[in-house]
């Protein structure tokens, strides 16, 4: 039977696959990239086959190591779900949690939430990683987040995963002052400031929104189109809802925006508007994988998370809804 000596190669393998290169995870695990090659080369030899292809880019695992990939994040999840158990009968948390999130909610949402969880436990590590709404739910399934902060639009989550509703926030408009979009004359502009604005007025203009690269639109705003009737083309794109302001401050398009993604970028010099009704904005929930094994580190920002007052302008969830889902 195969033999692996040592954890670490398990850790150096997995970090390789989370990054997509080896210099990636050398970075991650501050440890040099040819340290990072031996790993992953001593535990190939263990296992008697390639576990990664190094001739893709980002590099990838092969058959052999998709199949061996979730043993070694069950192995790596056990060791540190035992040390948690001890620092527990200690009366210490030393664990890490990782949680991916939208940009919004890493800058909006989740610094007081980390403030109030590290008073609590400052031994405990936490560490974001930012991404859009399909990374996130796909990084839960695969075990490279514990928590995800993201919207719920697209198809709900399996049931393998514990999805509770946060909040519920309207999108925004965003366009230089002045711009037909937002009215003809003052009266009207001041109605759209108050009021927000017809989706379909934006179908008027060319639309500033957030994508990846190669995809019509991103979930979220496709959600609210689709919502809104409309059919939209996105004249430009991007992944950082800074650069949806920015491109917008430029005369390009109509930026459209998330409530919360506009009130953390900087927005000045810009009218920012809502546009639509609050039940076709966009739902924001906390995920977490039903299958992982307990954790007392995991419990506790899951816990802090649901009891943290949401975001100012956004509508919260019923009390009820996230009482039901707190750790026992």
């Amino acid at each position: 039977m195969p033999r692996v000596d040592q954890t670490d190669w398990l850790e150096t393998f997995v970090a390789v696959v989370d990054h997509g290169s080896f210099s990636g995870a050398a970075r991650a695990l501050h440890r040099s990239q040819s340290r990072v090659s031996t790993h992953v080369a001593a535990l190939e030899r263990a296992l008697g086959g390639t576990l990664v292809d190094r001739s893709h880019r980002p590099v990838r695992p092969t058959e052999l190591g998709t199949t061996f990939l979730p043993h070694a994040r069950a192995v790596l999840e056990a060791l540190e779900r035992g040390t948690e158990a001890v620092e527990l009968h200690s009366g210490t948390l030393r664990g890490r949690v990782v949680i991916g999130c939208h940009p919004s909610v890493s800058a909006g949402f989740l610094p007081a939430v980390l403030a109030a969880v590290h008073a609590a436990h400052p031994a405990l590590r936490i560490e974001l990683t930012e991404h859009t709404t399909q990374d996130l739910v796909s990084g839960i399934v695969s075990g490279r987040y514990h928590l995800a902060i993201h919207s719920s639009a697209g198809d709900p989550p399996p049931d393998d995963l514990q999805s509770v509703h946060l909040w519920t926030e309207r999108y925004a408009a965003l366009a230089p002052p002045g711009h037909p979009v937002l009215g003809e004359d003052d009266a009207a502009r001041r109605r759209a400031a108050e009021e927000g604005i017809d989706p379909r007025r934006i179908a008027e203009h060319p639309l500033i929104a957030v994508a990846q690269p190669g995809e019509a639109v991103d979930p979220d705003t496709g959600s609210a189109l689709r919502a809104w009737g409309l059919e939209i083309p996105v004249a430009w794109q991007t992944e950082q809802p800074q650069t949806v302001v920015n491109l917008a401050r430029e005369g390009l398009g109509v930026g459209v925006l998330n409530a919360l993604a506009a009130a953390v970028a900087d927005t000045s010099g810009m009218a920012v508007v809502p546009v639509g009704t609050l039940a076709e904005g966009r739902r924001v929930a906390v995920t977490r994988d039903r299958r992982a094994a307990p954790s007392p580190s995991v419990d506790v920002v899951f816990q802090a998370i649901l009891e943290a007052t949401p975001p100012p302008g956004v509508r919260p969830a019923p009390p009820d809804r996230r009482d039901a889902a707190r750790p026992a």
